[in-house]
């Protein structure tokens, strides 16, 4: 007789391993606190619908008298005036040989230009009444101040074709004022 091998012992009886052990009733906080938000955003919602809409126009420009406008207008020119005096005197200081006295005459313009250029600034939104063409031309001298003060502490001189456009706008702009200010 043939004897045949021994089968298997038995598996342990216990929990196959795609079975739960000992079953919990589900948790029911992740349903509440999913609740509590959707509450929270339909509050949200209807509170943003009922809110009224921001107001969209632009606020409406001041009006000046007639009066304002003309002692802003002439309270502009007299600082262009004062600035244009003060260029005048730097301008002046030149004309010596001696190496000290360019260096002190070239910080001289420079300091004109620099503070010109932020009195002009300072003064026109002092004045919010200053006729708007008369704005513009403030506005574009001191542009040209503060770039022509920057050519030259870069280097540049007025022969140097990189800064006739800056003094041209400059030019321009006093003889706009000069315009307008008359």
């Amino acid at each position: 007789m043939t004897t045949l091998p021994p089968a298997p012992p038995p598996h342990a009886p216990g929990p196959q391993p795609w079975q739960q052990v000992g079953q919990r009733p589900p948790t029911r906080w992740p349903m509440f606190a999913s609740l509590v938000i959707a509450l929270a955003a339909v509050g949200l919602a209807i509170g943003c619908w009922f809110r009224p809409s921001p107001n969209t126009q632009e606020p409406s420009k001041p009006t000046y008298t007639d009066q304002q406008v003309a002692d802003a207008k002439a309270k502009m020119c007299a600082a262009f005036g004062k600035v244009d005096h003060a260029l005048d005197v730097a301008d002046a200081r030149r004309g010596s040989n001696d190496p000290t006295a360019v260096l002190a005459a070239a910080t001289s313009e420079r300091q004109a230009l620099d503070a010109g250029s932020r009195y002009l600034l300072a003064k026109l939104a002092a004045e919010p009444a200053t006729p708007p063409d008369l704005a513009t031309a403030i506005r574009n001298q001191a542009d040209s101040y503060q770039e022509s003060l920057i050519d030259y502490l870069d280097g540049l001189t007025n022969s140097d074709s990189e800064m006739q456009p800056t003094l041209k706008a400059a030019d321009d702009a006093t003889l706009t004022i000069r315009r307008l200010c008359q």
